[in-house]
């Protein structure tokens, strides 16, 4: 049901709406998403406005305000799909008129992608490898999957088929904002399903990987990374692998480096596109083309040799 005011026809009552009508839709964690850009991003710039009269020019010059503009591209992306969203529900009870096309176009320079360094990698495996230890082959597992932090943190043994030799991913793990009444706390920790249909995924497991798992097998029911009923926080997590590298002498990195490590070196050995955007879970195999398919020097070069290889030019004269 919609609960706009007619005389109070501004865009920020036309967003509670909205997001009344989102709650009962989306799972928590996106409605907690969508509330926070709104109320952060939104509603200081474009909240105030009449969403009667609201033009395609002042939602362009919303994604020109440099507050807007330097933000994440992911985060841009999210705030498009929030006014698009709204707007087409506020037209489907005659609120509103529809605002053209409603063409946004974003442009951010494509961020640098950090991975480990096969000397890094060495070194860190080395490192998982020696006193075995669960949470060291969380870390492992990730290297050799993609698996994001939150992925890895509600793996359950029943996840790991041994007959087959894969993984599948069925929850994660997140923190998230807190809006409930009289909390003690700001964020909260929820167990949820994986945040797209793509990202639910089975991953083929290496030999070496399995036979490792195998030696800490525990109950169905219990969490990989604590061999118990109850998971592991991802910040405690996150906080354990930053003393790993400590412990190597590799320099500070997130965890998402082993995501984009693995990717890498996928890319690297040959792996096709189509094959990895399925194991990383990402909704088109376009968003992996985006991201990941760079070239290093050492993959120029052996490109330039094989050119020479196969052409076989003359040098003598």
């Amino acid at each position: 049901m919609l609960f706009v005011k007619h005389n109070r026809s501004t865009y920020t009552n036309l967003l509670k709406a909205w997001l009344r009508y989102k709650k009962e839709t989306v799972k928590e964690q996106s409605y907690i998403k969508y509330y926070t850009l709104i109320e952060k991003h939104i509603n200081p710039i474009l909240g105030n406005m009449n969403y009667r009269s609201l033009t395609e020019k002042q939602i362009k010059a919303f994604f020109s305000d440099s507050r807007i503009a330097n933000l994440a591209l992911s985060t841009q992306r999210s705030l498009i799909y929030i006014i698009k969203s709204s707007i087409n529900y506020g037209v489907s009870h005659n609120l509103c008129k529809p605002i053209g096309e409603l063409n946004i176009k974003i442009k951010k320079p494509k961020a640098k992608i950090v991975y480990l360094t096969i000397k890094e990698q060495e070194t860190l495996e080395k490192y998982l490898v020696l006193k075995k230890d669960i949470r060291k082959l969380g870390i492992l597992m990730c290297l050799y999957t993609g698996i994001r932090l939150g992925e890895i943190c509600g793996l359950c043994w029943k996840d790991i088929d041994f007959y087959n030799k894969s993984v599948s991913i069925n929850r994660t793990v997140q923190r998230i904002k807190n809006n409930e009444k009289n909390a003690l706390t700001k964020t909260k920790k929820i167990v949820s399903t994986p945040k797209s249909d793509s990202s639910k995924r089975t991953i083929p497991l290496p030999d070496f990987l399995i036979d490792l798992l195998l030696e800490f097998k525990s109950e169905p029911d219990n969490f990989i990374l604590t061999n118990t009923p109850a998971f592991k926080d991802t910040r405690v997590y996150e906080k354990y692998f930053e003393n790993a590298l400590k412990k190597c002498n590799i320099r500070k990195l997130n965890f998402h480096t082993l995501r984009h490590t693995f990717a890498t070196r996928c890319i690297e050995s040959g792996m096709d596109i189509k094959t990895l955007s399925e194991i990383l879970g990402h909704s088109s195999y376009r968003i992996t083309l985006d991201v990941y398919v760079h070239s290093t020097i050492d993959q120029k070069r052996c490109c330039i040799n094989n050119l020479v290889d196969y052409i076989n030019p003359i040098t003598e004269y």
